[in-house]
């Protein structure tokens, strides 16, 4: 028996069916191969690292899919603003409550609490986030660029390899003697695939905080994928982000949406007031103290 024909699907059916055939035909991108470590090196930062930051800011929808061996939680992220500061956080629950907002800029981290009505804040935004339990082992600046394409504060294009190895399958790995970056693997193409670094002290695993001790050495991996280039369109930069903890904790940022903004963003778009009657903590000295009113408070305090 012959299939039916497309003529006496309905119309609905027959658009589906068209639709997966130009999906499953998409061409795809012809990536040039870089099979010697120099050039396979400088492919990567001629794409991620050299190429100036010609946007001021951006703004960024993702969802965060965070993994112990006990629990998954998944919320909804936006991170907006300009790469020179500030720069917002806003952490949704999937089914739409606000979880935390947060700014970072020049004097440090702020972070708001709206079910608990408080603040926390650090002069150090990275050591302020990794106190307050987030996982990401960088700034929000840095994350931000990152996410964008753009690796230069992670990985200078002058920072000197201290070791070098092929990978199976092709692609070099790339090891560093200091900065926040000490491994870096790049793959045949020149794209990132992954990195690794060391944990802070002020890093608490989910398992830590519960009273688990982690044996050997205490690293995060940040892996790359799902490129644009590979489904046929334009190249672009990685828009699923892969976080690897000790204790088999992960967390997965799949991009939806990212634009990147040629004017500065409005700082009254980028301001975070607290409301009145909340109170605030600052990380630095520990000291909890109540807000009189709402008022605009930056990472280094009360203004």
């Amino acid at each position: 028996m012959r299939p039916p024909s497309t003529s006496r699907l309905p119309a609905s059916l027959t658009a589906l069916a068209l639709l997966l055939a130009c999906a499953a035909c998409a061409p795809r991108v012809d990536l040039p191969r870089f099979d010697e470590a120099g050039a396979n090196r400088a492919a990567f930062q001629a794409r991620f690292v050299a190429p100036p930051v010609d946007a001021s800011g951006v703004a960024v929808r993702a969802s965060l899919l965070y993994s112990t061996p006990k629990r998954t939680n998944r919320t909804d992220v936006q991170l907006f603003g300009d790469y020179g500061r500030p720069l917002r956080l806003d952490v949704r629950a999937g089914f739409g409550t606000m979880l935390a907002l947060m700014r970072e800029d020049a004097s440090g981290l702020l972070a708001f609490y709206p079910e608990k009505s408080r603040a926390y804040a650090h002069t150090d935004p990275v050591i302020g986030a990794q106190l307050l339990g987030l996982p990401f082992p960088f700034s929000m600046r840095d994350l931000a660029l990152v996410l964008s394409g753009h690796f230069g504060t992670l990985v200078p294009q002058n920072l000197a390899a201290r070791g070098v190895r092929a990978q199976p399958g092709g692609g070099f790995a790339y090891s560093f003697a200091s900065g926040p970056v000490r491994l870096l693997e790049v793959d045949v193409h020149g794209r990132p695939r992954r990195m690794e670094g060391e944990l802070s002290r002020h890093f608490k695993t989910q398992a830590e905080r519960e009273g688990e001790a982690v044996s050997g050495p205490r690293v995060w991996t940040l892996a790359f994928s799902d490129f644009p280039e590979d489904d046929g369109e334009p190249a672009g930069p990685a828009r699923v982000l892969t976080l690897g903890l000790p204790k088999g904790e992960s967390a997965v940022l799949r991009v939806k949406a990212l634009d990147e903004r040629a004017q500065p963003w409005p700082l009254k778009a980028l301001s975070l007031p607290l409301p009145a009657g909340s109170s605030f903590m600052s990380l630095d000295y520990e000291a909890a103290v109540p807000v009189a009113e709402s008022d605009v408070i930056t990472g280094g305090g009360l203004k």
